[in-house]
């Protein structure tokens, strides 16, 4: 249906635009009709224009000649001013009172009058110099600097007219003028000076932003830079307050001057700066090098001294301004005032009511004489005159004809050949059409071959578009096949097959570019528990998030694909460097920084990215994306959320876990593994309280294998969970042989992975197993890591499940993690497990045994109970021996052993205990051996001495 109305609104659209090009076509051929002229008209307008040449040439040799008349205007000197004039003029320069000065010559009012100009053109001068400085002090170009020197030759040019040297003040207002011209160069200078402190000002800002900008790109490379980075942006931030205020400085002195408020909101944004730079100069100076702490020391030093500058700039303008206007007041009063002609012959009359002559109107400072008018007639009717106007006139007939002669052949011709070329392109299946024009009859031609033209187009457009359409359909089903074939259809990313012709492509570029490409295995941190948790519909959406996500960030360097599930694909092309290839990977890290916003909820996921790059690590795609995997395993080892490079050795580790991993499931499938089983020892009954059941694998040339060299493995591929159920089915039959044997108060530890408690069948697995064989709960412990914190509420929930049904819960490794106290708060626990390496030093490190001792207490303030592991020195047992209410284990005591001989060394526990304490220097006689008082003092001591 869709490309059905796609298809109806292209046809709708094309008929549209066929009407409009009628109607186009029906408004040019009636404007055409009424221009249009035939040959007739073409010929009847070049006789006319014939006759009209021939009839001027006649008039021209019948008349014969013409007159001339010359005009000759005798401008005299300047007038005494025109009469309305006149009479400003003299009320400017004359008294009102005194009648008989009008009566003075008009040789006297010229004289003045000519002073009064000279006067207003020295004033005029004076103005421009201080237009000319002031433009000067508000923009520094090489206009403004020529226009003060040309103000200055005018104002000195004006300063030497005579009428000054009459009135006697030509000597005062030239020094005056001086020191004017002088004020206004120093404010220039004064202003010059402030604007290039101020420009330097910014620059040294710029710099400082750039090397902060510099060093923001390079951040998130080691853990230690998230200091650094939070300190560099707050560095930025105030650097654009500070650039602001001093753009609003600069915007204040534009506009008549600077506020001692905006210098004052400088000083303040510098002085944060400083604040803030200074108690970070050592985190910065590690991070970013001790040189760009020392160039940022002397940034900030600079501008403090440019600021100063800029203020005393600033001031200096404002006094030279002060002197400037003082100047030109002294000036200006140096000036002498007009005084009318006739005041000098009466001497009687009070210098008091003299009247200053005003500057006048430029209209109105002189009016020219004109001379006498004299128009001389000349006969020009010479015969070589007349043949040169006949000539003219002949040859403009003639050019009139040739005129008329080409445009009627260009109308014939042109026409005629636009009507054979659209003919052949017609019959070529072209649109065509004929331009209208040319002679009539031609023009009417052509608008009968367009119409023709205009019926064969439109056959032509019927037939076009059911090809068209049917064209359309079938690329538009090739299309779509051809999508779902390359593209995923959930995210719409290339799907695994496009990825490696794309990646193809990308390596064959690269070698014929000398580059390399980068190829990073993307895959989702737990995404399982959010399926799991949300559902699978919206994990569906959150991977389209995910996708485009990871399309965005890719799109400035390469490409993103999905290949199926949480694990996507991101190829980095044109790679210049291996660092680039990791900075790339660091983006993709960050990218998933910020939450996605999937349904109206904000969901955080992270990523796990391996990467190889090409051609140093594999040559080939399938190569390249198999490096890139083994690196996403060394990723994922890292904590998650990271990035790994391949390197060889993770090829070598790949194999090695591949083949433990086959192995294991091979001895899981022939009941390869065994039991081993280490005492823990109770001190104050010298009795084993309980045994840990660990497991070892037989290898096929008979060696025992130790967790050491399969746990890991058997974590990261899910086998755990399988190996876990069979250590807990296997220690669970061996607590019942022994229950119900030589050992009633038999107790076993068994290790739990998180794995197995995240399954909501665990604690009825194990309800169910010690009803099967008829085992007390109290004869087993289940061994936890701090691990298991992370798995949720569900999983402390099971935990207190178990313990309610009588089941001891301890927590193995105490000591060692960042939550050990959280662990003793949230978990229901019954005993801990002191790592061996804090056991390690406790006789060596005061450290150490004050921990220890400390935890200890903290245990038994608790009601839990205590085993300390890794007790392999008599001294570490000294230590601990003080302690009555706590169990040891160690291979001083007791190696793991088969569970065929865990009842004899049973037996021989109290006698190897009582032997390690009679070694103990400090543990006193035989007797002290019951009483646990004395042990507790001689620890004590022990331990505080250590």
């Amino acid at each position: 249906m869709a490309p059905r109305l796609a298809s109806t609104r292209e046809n709708l659209a094309r008929a549209a635009r066929r009407a409009r090009a009628r109607i186009r076509r029906v408004v040019s051929i009636a404007i055409a009709r009424r221009l249009t002229i035939g040959i007739a008209g073409r010929l009847g307008i070049a006789f006319a224009a014939v006759a009209v040449l021939a009839v001027a040439a006649n008039l021209i040799i019948e008349r014969g000649g013409a007159v001339v008349q010359t005009t000759r205007l005798d401008r005299g000197q300047f007038s005494p001013i025109p009469e309305p004039a006149r009479s400003t003029a003299r009320a400017a320069v004359m008294p009102s009172d005194e009648p008989a000065s009008r009566a003075a010559g008009s040789s006297e009012a010229g004289v003045e009058l000519s002073e009064a100009v000279d006067r207003l053109g020295f004033l005029r001068a004076v103005e421009a110099f201080q237009h000319a400085i002031d433009e000067r002090a508000s923009i520094d170009s090489t206009e403004s600097a020529v226009a003060v020197q040309e103000a200055m030759q005018a104002a000195d040019a004006t300063a030497h007219a005579r009428w000054l040297e009459r009135h006697g003040a030509g000597n005062a207002v030239r020094a005056a003028l001086s020191e004017y011209e002088q004020a206004g160069l120093r404010l220039v200078e004064a202003t010059e000076s402030r604007r290039a402190a101020l420009h330097e000002y910014l620059g040294q800002i710029d710099a400082m932003d750039g090397r902060i900008t510099v060093s923001l790109d390079g951040e998130w490379k080691l853990f230690g830079h998230v200091f650094a980075r939070e300190s560099l942006l707050r560095l930025h931030a105030q650097l654009e307050d500070l650039r602001r205020r001093v753009a609003a400085l600069s915007t204040a002195a534009a506009g008549g001057g600077a506020d001692p408020s905006a210098l004052d909101a400088v000083a303040g944004a510098e002085s944060a700066l400083a604040s803030s730079l200074r108690p970070k100069e050592s985190g910065l100076g590690r991070s970013e090098g001790p040189e760009w702490m020392r160039r940022m020391r002397e940034d900030l030093s600079r501008i403090a001294e440019l600021r100063q500058a800029i203020a005393a700039g600033y001031a200096a303008t404002r006094d030279d301004a002060e002197k400037f206007a003082a100047a030109r007041a002294h000036l200006t009063d140096a000036v002498p005032s007009m005084q009318p002609g006739a005041a000098a012959h009466a001497p009687q009359r009070p210098p008091a009511a003299a009247v200053a002559a005003p500057m006048l109107p430029a209209p109105a400072l002189a009016s020219p004489v004109i001379g006498a008018v004299t128009t001389t007639t000349v006969s020009t009717g010479s015969d070589p005159d007349r043949r040169a106007a006949v000539a003219a006139i002949t040859g403009a007939v003639l050019l009139v004809l040739l005129a008329v002669s080409v445009w009627t052949v260009r109308s014939i011709l042109i026409p005629v050949k636009g009507m054979l070329d659209a003919t052949g392109k017609l019959a070529d299946g072209l649109e065509v059409r004929v331009p209208r024009g040319g002679l009539k009859e031609l023009d009417t031609l052509a608008v009968a071959f367009n119409r023709m033209a205009a019926q064969l187009e439109s056959a032509r457009h019927i037939t076009q578009d059911y090809r068209q359409h049917l064209e359309s359909q079938v690329e538009q089903r090739t299309r779509q096949l051809r999508h779902l074939a390359e593209r995923d259809p959930l995210t719409l990313l290339p799907n695994r097959r496009q990825f490696f012709v794309l990646l193809n492509r990308s390596l064959l570029r690269a070698e014929q570019r000398h580059c390399a490409v980068a190829v990073f295995f993307i895959d989702l941190d737990n995404f399982k528990n959010l399926n799991d948790g949300l559902g699978h519909a919206f994990g569906d959406r959150v991977l389209i998030s995910v996708g485009q996500r990871l399309e965005e960030t890719a799109h400035s360097f390469g490409f993103a694909a999905r290949l199926g599930g949480d694990e996507f694909t991101v190829v980095h092309e044109e790679v210049l460097s291996r660092q680039d290839a990791h900075d790339a990977g660091r983006r993709l890290i960050e990218a998933f920084q910020h939450a996605l916003r999937v349904e109206g909820r904000d969901v955080t996921v992270s990523a796990s990215i391996g990467a190889s790059l090409y051609p140093d690590d594999e040559a080939s795609a399938e190569e390249l994306l198999s490096a890139a995997d083994a690196a996403l395993f060394r990723a994922k080892a890292l904590g998650r959320n990271q990035l790994a490079m391949f390197t060889p050795e993770l090829r070598e580790t790949a194999t090695r876990k591949f083949t433990t991993e086959q192995g294991i499931r091979r001895a899981l499938e022939r009941d390869e593994f065994e039991l081993v089983f280490q005492p823990e020892v109770d001190l104050e009954r010298f009795e084993v309280g309980l045994v840990e059941a660990l497991v070892r694998w037989r290898l096929p040339d008979g060696r025992l294998a130790t967790p050491d060299e399969f746990l890991a493995v058997t974590e990261e591929s899910g086998l755990i969970v399988e190996l876990g159920d069979w250590v807990l089915r296997r220690a669970i039959e061996t607590a019942t042989q022994w229950h119900r044997g030589l050992w009633p108060d038999v107790k076993i530890a068994i290790n739990v992975s998180p794995r197995q408690l995240l399954d909501n069948h665990f604690v009825e697995g194990v309800r169910n197993l010690l009803r099967e064989h008829r085992l007390p709960p109290r004869c087993i412990e289940l061994e936890l890591t701090e691990s298991v914190l992370q798995t949720g509420a569900a999983t402390i929930d099971s935990l207190r499940l178990l313990r309610s049904l009588g089941v001891a819960i301890a927590l193995d490794d105490f000591g060692t993690g960042y939550s050990s106290f959280a662990s003793l708060e949230q978990l229901p626990l019954s005993r801990i497990k002191l790592d061996r390496t804090l056991i390690a030093g406790i006789d060596t490190n005061a450290r150490s045994a004050a921990i220890t001792l400390a935890l200890i207490q903290l245990c038994d303030d608790l009601d839990i109970e205590v085993t300390a592991e890794g007790v392999e020195r008599e001294s570490q047992f000294g230590c601990l021996a003080v302690h009555r209410e706590m169990y040891v284990q160690g291979y001083l005591l007791s190696r793991p052993v088969a569970s065929d001989e865990v009842l004899g060394v049973n037996r021989l526990m109290p006698q190897i205990v009582r032997g390690l304490l009679r070694s103990i220097p400090s543990a006193g006689s035989s007797s002290d051996l019951e009483h646990g008082e004395t042990r507790r003092r001689a620890f004590t001591v022990t331990g505080t001495k250590r």
